[in-house]
């Protein structure tokens, strides 16, 4: 009858293992385990004083979590001897219990404990006294019972890492079987307060944390990748934007020098007209693109031509942006175009003057003045 009691104990406690392991195929074995040391008093439950037959009891558990919501403890309690027999503890107590945490049963788990959690527990175990009883001839013999344990575990989750757990551990233990019954029963005067206080090392899972924890399942790590994905995509489609704002400059541009190249040029009625150039820049550049070379190329030849010829280099901005930035901008691209004239075409930089002008309003539509004008004398 005890054997098939435990044997039953056991099954159950496998059953619940299978069907929690079924969702979270990804964790391994070796994670979600823990250790723990308890110390309290038993006293019996009813017919006696709470104090005054108390003694001392202590133990060891051996914690394994299948689930957030679900775990199995393996305990051993020993009661300090109170007794006529010659053990330092009279009562062994080995114990298979089922852990349920309540809050997660009725709160969703968020990827790591909270500070304080309520477990509920129940299982079966064997007893062991030593010298329990007397038999005929005076000699004394241990006892051995079926015993059962219901009770809760307030658990205090500490540290940032939540690697430790005090708990305080009140439960009723009966003694299932008695001398000459043959049956088990629950019996309050049978059973024990098992009042106890312990502390808890959750060992360090293979993912580094000290807490179940499994992937990415958690409701926590999910929406963060979300945040991430979302964000992504929007820098993207800015992105996009911009390079469609500037394909279109690149296409206004191309328009304007076709129509600067098919533009009929009236003839010059007076000599003395100093020669002008405009070169165009893209928004927010200070490069000279190279369909803007032709006219460099025209400003150098001219200056070759006319070796006493000078030239006053304008540099402007389009009005977009702080004033302060615009003006270093235009200076950039009037630097950029004396650059050119002297490096690549060998012009003696005293023949160049080059200075930024800020906004510019040479032209009527605003972004073509992103340019600089050169005028020759």
């Amino acid at each position: 009858m005890k054997k098939s009691l435990l044997l039953l104990a056991g099954v159950l406690g496998i059953s619940s293992l299978n069907a929690q392991t079924t969702e979270e195929q990804t964790t391994k074995f070796r994670d979600n385990w823990s250790i723990g040391l308890n110390g309290g008093i038993v006293t019996p439950l009813t017919h006696s004083a709470f104090f005054k037959n108390a003694r001392a009891t202590m133990g060891l558990d051996l914690n394994k979590q299948f689930s957030p919501i679900y775990g199995l403890t393996l305990e051993n309690m020993w009661s300090i001897n109170t007794y006529d027999s010659q053990a330092a503890f009279d009562a062994s107590n080995l114990m298979l219990l089922h852990r349920i945490n309540l809050n997660n049963v009725f709160c969703r788990y968020k990827g790591k404990p909270s500070l304080f959690e309520v477990e509920a527990l129940g299982g079966f175990g064997w007893l062991h006294v030593n010298d329990a009883y007397e038999e005929g001839d005076g000699t004394m013999r241990d006892g051995n019972w079926i015993t059962s344990k219901a009770g809760l575990n307030f658990n205090f989750n500490i540290g940032e890492k939540k690697a430790w757990t005090i708990a305080v551990k009140p439960a009723i233990v009966w003694t299932m079987t008695q001398i000459g019954q043959d049956h088990i029963n629950f019996d309050a005067n049978d059973a024990n307060w098992e009042i106890t206080a312990g502390v808890v090392y959750r060992f360090k899972n293979s993912n580094g944390k000290h807490y179940y924890s499994n992937g990415c399942t958690h409701a926590e790590q999910i929406a963060a990748l979300n945040a991430t994905i979302s964000s992504m995509e929007a820098e993207a489609a800015g992105k996009d934007r911009a390079l469609q704002n500037a394909q279109q400059t690149i296409n206004d541009l191309q328009k304007d020098l076709e129509d600067c190249k098919n533009k009929k040029v009236a003839p010059v009625v007076q000599a003395t007209e100093k020669p002008e150039y405009a070169i165009i820049f893209r928004h927010n550049s200070s490069k000279v693109d190279a369909l803007q070379m032709p006219n460099i190329d025209r400003m150098a030849t001219y200056l070759k031509n006319n070796s006493n010829a000078k030239v006053n280099i304008s540099g402007y901005a389009s009005p977009e942006g702080a004033a302060n930035y615009n003006q270093k901008l235009s200076e950039k691209r009037a630097e950029a175009v004396k650059n050119i004239l002297v490096k690549e075409y060998g012009i003696d930089e005293s023949r160049i003057k080059a200075e930024g002008k800020g906004v510019g309003s040479v032209f009527g539509t605003p972004k073509y003045n992103r340019a600089c004008i050169c005028i020759t004398e």
